[in-house]
């Protein structure tokens, strides 16, 4: 009964700063019942509206903001917030104004793109052991504030330091690519740990689609690229490589250079 009082009292909230926010854009590589969702945040109130994830059928369905997790002393030394629901829970973690079973939230690898409130990364479910991933769960996703990308597009050409994640191991660095886009003919490329040719710019969206991609890091041929620029001239970039095998998809992001 609290749990839906609460809830209803952040729907009131949105439903008065809604408009003032800025727009989320965000997309996965699977939206499955019990799974990954991402969007405009709910919880805490204070950043609602912000790039947030959540879990179907878990605290209610809402979604936090990203950046709520990054204050929580999960984030490593190569900037990867990496926890679990369970962890949240043995840690004492979970928000003492909202006793909820925090347990069913996954396992998570997020990494933030430079400064800007955009980010990338994956879910698992978890296993019976604390940061264990159960099998065929596995979710590749982004989110964040697109800005005035759109508008702002530069003219020319620009190279973007990307990273990957994917079945990310503790305390490791992310593998790097370096991402082309030729905003005049409306191309984007990427080579490194990452690569494809021939991708397609979509002015109107700030977005972009590629087909034909391999990552060597997850061992992955033949993906399909989906990604989209963020703030004001494009600054960052982030978007996934989905493939057959889900458990060789990737998120991706990062700076212009």
């Amino acid at each position: 009964m609290k749990l839906n009082q609460f809830a209803c009292a952040l729907a009131a909230s949105l439903g008065m700063i809604g408009a003032a926010q800025a727009a989320v854009v965000s997309s996965q590589s699977y939206t499955e019942s019990g799974g990954l969702r991402t969007g405009s945040s709910l919880y805490p109130i204070g950043t609602a509206g912000s790039a947030g994830v959540g879990v179907n059928g878990v605290l209610l369905g809402v979604k936090a903001a990203v950046s709520h997790f990054d204050t929580l002393g999960y984030t490593n030394a190569y900037g990867v917030i990496d926890f679990s629901g369970k962890q949240i829970v043995a840690d004492g973690k979970a928000p003492g104004v909202w006793p909820a079973d925090h347990s069913g939230l996954g396992v998570w690898a997020i990494k933030k793109v430079g400064a800007q409130d955009v980010w990338f990364g994956e879910w698992d479910k978890e296993g019976a052991a604390q940061g264990s991933k159960a099998a065929g769960a596995h979710t590749v996703f982004y989110v964040g504030e697109k800005g005035n990308a759109a508008s702002t597009l530069p003219a020319g050409t620009a190279t973007y330091t990307v990273r990957t994640i994917n079945n990310y191991a503790a305390d490791s660095a992310l593998p790097v690519s370096t991402l082309t886009a030729e905003f005049g003919s409306r191309k984007v490329s990427s080579a490194g740990d990452i690569n494809f040719a021939n991708g397609s710019i979509d002015a109107a969206k700030a977005s972009f689609t590629a087909t034909g991609a391999s990552v060597v890091s997850s061992g992955g041929t033949g993906g399909l690229v989906k990604g989209d620029f963020f703030g004001t001239g494009a600054a960052g970039v982030a978007g996934t490589v989905k493939f057959q095998d889900r458990n060789q998809d990737v998120a991706f992001g990062g700076t212009k250079n």
